[in-house]
């Protein structure tokens, strides 16, 4: 009595993505050799002229980035057990750390356009922000690959922030409350779902990737008053939010097979770590001893454009 047998969900009305622009707007502009700090309606944007990444984002005075880490792209994953067995962690390993070099940090009005060469997997990184008059920020990541070179695939494409632990809440519209994975995610329906960032992470008997949801309409972290971020895009893309870091969950080239970690060994981090991205690989489980996810999950190396938004939750 009361099992359920099975369960469906059908879309009656397709959901309406935002158009992301990036028009022209009337901002406050302060600039120097080093940064560029752009304001408008209690949103105050740093982007350092060196790094090329946004160092500072604050609202209303209030700072939304950790210990002054920078929001900066990631290619790379914790790899499961799975990736394990097929070998990815050494197959996929030029991107766990490639080499990003500042070639230009270019400033127009409200729009910051930084590019980079990242001559270890030979492509070009473009990221372009723009504040607007509302005080949201539009991000755009744009990967321009060698049609001539081979490459190895890429664990996932997105852009990763750390937040002061203060904001440990988290409310999304997409697939959960269960973590999910492209290949992974039809028995997760889509819906609004809200948990604390400690609960995020499953705890599986070895650190790994974890805590993944996909077809994300939008995704909120924010404290115990109710003031963070909210991240959206103009299509379907991914998020995740824990305290860990990605190298907290990676064993690396080897895991050890006879001791090993577990995640009870696992010490959160004082921080919250948020994962933007448009799309990660799957995770396969065809076997867990060498077989890759299907071909359409994977992540091949090839020009790739992201573009999501950063709204202030007042």
């Amino acid at each position: 009595k009361g099992q359920v047998l099975a369960r469906q969900q059908f879309v009656l009305n397709p959901y309406q993505y935002p158009e992301l622009k990036t028009e022209k707007a009337s901002v406050e502009k302060e600039e120097t050799e080093s940064y560029v700090k752009l304001d408008a309606a209690g949103t105050t944007l740093t982007i350092g002229k060196w790094s090329g990444w946004i160092d500072y984002l604050d609202i209303d005075g209030k700072p939304m980035l950790d210990d002054h880490k920078s929001i900066e792209p990631e290619f790379w994953r914790a790899p499961t057990d799975n990736d394990y067995g097929a070998g990815l962690q050494h197959r996929l390993g030029v991107w766990k750390n490639p080499q990003m070099k500042l070639k230009e940090c270019k400033v127009d009005g409200n729009t910051v356009t930084s590019t980079f060469d990242m001559p270890s997997v030979k492509a070009t990184l473009v990221m372009t922000y723009t504040l607007t008059a509302e005080g949201e920020v539009i991000v755009r990541q744009q990967l321009k690959a060698d049609k001539d070179a081979k490459v190895a695939p890429m664990f996932r494409y997105g852009m990763q922030l750390q937040m002061p632990k203060e904001f440990n809440a988290v409310s999304y519209y997409g697939r959960g409350p269960v973590e999910n994975y492209i290949d992974r995610n039809s028995s997760e329906f889509i819906g609004f779902y809200e948990n604390k960032v400690a609960d995020e992470y499953y705890s599986y008997v070895r650190p790994q990737e974890s805590g993944n949801h996909t077809d994300i309409r939008w995704f909120r972290v924010f404290n115990a008053e109710g003031k963070g971020l909210e991240f959206y895009s103009n299509a379907p893309m991914e998020a995740s939010a824990l305290n860990f870091l990605t190298e907290d969950l990676d064993d690396g080239a080897t895991k050890d097979k006879v001791i090993g970690r577990h995640s009870g060994d696992l010490i959160e981090r004082p921080l919250t770590q948020v994962h933007i991205q448009q799309r990660q690989m799957g995770l396969g489980c065809v076997n867990s001893w060498g077989a890759w996810p299907r071909a359409e999950y994977q992540m091949p190396y090839m020009d790739y454009d992201f573009t999501f938004a950063i709204r202030p939750i007042k």
